[in-house]
C-alpha cells in the first residue's frame, strides 16, 4: 500500500501541494502529467530522495517519512536506467542481494532475467544493451531484493514504440507474479489505460484528477484533464435551462458555443466545456423533403 497524506514539497521554485492518494496493496497506479508538472519530484519524495515540507508518506503500513531511503523497502527505476557499467547484466541485478546466500542470489536473478527474457544476456555487460534491455535489467534489479513497494519513472521513454508495446506486456505480467504495489509515472495516458488500476493526472504541483482510468478518460472533470488525456474535442461555450429541474438537481438545456447548439442534462448553468469524442458521433442519412443530408 502507498498512502500519501497532503503532501508538501519545495525543490526550488517548484512545489507539490496537498497530494493525497491511495494505492492499494498489489495495486498499479499512473501518475501522468506534462514535463515538469513534478511526477519525478513526487517519486522521489516516497522513496526519501527529497524531504517533503509536509505531509506523510505510508508504504505497506509504516510512516516512512521521516525514514532514509534505504529503510523504506522499495525499489526505484529512474529514467537513465542508472546501471553500473562496470558490472555484468547478472551482477546488476544482484548487487542489491544479499552476498551471504550465492545459491538463493543466483536462483533469484535467473528466476527475474528468464521473466523479463534477458537469460541470455546475464554473461555480457552492459555497453552494447540496446534500450529496451537496460530497461529489463533495470527492472530486474530493483525488483531482486522482493521490495514490498515499486516505483517506476518513465520506464519506456527511451524505447522505440514497438520495444514499449513488448515492455508493457512484460511489467504487467512481472507485477501480476510478484504481487508488488507498483507507482509509475509518464506522460502517456495510454500507458495508464493499458497498465494501470488507478490514475491520478498532475497539473502544475497538484493532483487535478484521480480514478480508474476508464473514468478519467470518460468523464474528465475539468478542460485541462479533457485534453491532456485525450478525451476528445473540448469546446468552450454556456449552458443555459431550457427545462425544469427533476428530483435530483438537473435539467434539461443547450450547450451554445459559436456554430454549435447541443442538447443536453445539466446540473448549473453558465460558462462550461463540452467534450465530444469521436467514437460518440453517429452519422447516418436521413430524407429531408426531396434531398439526402448526413446528421
Amino acid at each position: 500500500m502507498i498512502a500519501l497524506s497532503r503532501l508538501a514539497v519545495r525543490v526550488g521554485n517548484f512545489e507539490l501541494q496537498d497530494i493525497s492518494l491511495d494505492v492499494p496493496t498489489g495495486g498499479y497506479a499512473l501518475i501522468i502529467g506534462p514535463t515538469a508538472s513534478g511526477k519525478t519530484t513526487l517519486l522521489e519524495a516516497i522513496a526519501g530522495h527529497v524531504r517533503p515540507r509536509a505531509g506523510r508518506v505510508v508504504l505497506e503500513g509504516v510512516d516512512v517519512t521521516e525514514l532514509p531511503p534505504e529503510r523504506r523497502k522499495l525499489g526505484f527505476v529512474y529514467q537513465q536506467y542508472h546501471l553500473f557499467p562496470h558490472l555484468s547484466v547478472h551482477d546488476n541485478i544482484a548487487y542489491g542481494l544479499n552476498r551471504g546466500t550465492n545459491g538463493g542470489r543466483t536462483a533469484r536473478v535467473l528466476e527475474l532475467a528468464e521473466m523479463l527474457g534477458i537469460a541470455p544476456l546475464l554473461e555480457r555487460g552492459i555497453r552494447g544493451l540496446s534500450g529496451g534491455e537496460q530497461q529489463r535489467v533495470a527492472i530486474a534489479r530493483a525488483l531482486a531484493p522482493r521490495p514490498k513497494v515499486l516505483l517506476l519513472d518513465e520506464p519506456f521513454a527511451s524505447v522505440d514504440p514497438a520495444t514499449r508495446a513488448i515492455l508493457r506486456r512484460e511489467l504487467r505480467t512481472v507485477h501480476e507474479r510478484e504481487g508488488i504495489t507498483t507507482l509509475q509515472v509518464t506522460h502517456d495516458f495510454d500507458d495508464a489505460l493499458r497498465l494501470g488500476d488507478l490514475v491520478a493526472v498532475l497539473a502544475e504541483g497538484r493532483i487535478a484528477q484521480h480514478g480508474r482510468p476508464e473514468e478519467v478518460f470518460r468523464y474528465p472533470n475539468s478542460a485541462y484533464v479533457a485534453r491532456f488525456v485525450g478525451s476528445g474535442n473540448v469546446i468552450s461555450g454556456d449552458v443555459r435551462r431550457s427545462g425544469e429541474a427533476d428530483g435530483e438537481g438537473r435539467f434539461a438545456a443547450r450547450f451554445v458555443s459559436e456554430g454549435l447548439t447541443l442538447e443536453v442534462v445539466s446540473d448549473r448553468e453558465g460558462p462550461m466545456h463540452a467534450v465530444i469524442r469521436p467514437e460518440d458521433l453517429l452519422l447516418s442519412t436521413s430524407l429531408y423533403g426531396d434531398r439526402k443530408s448526413v446528421v
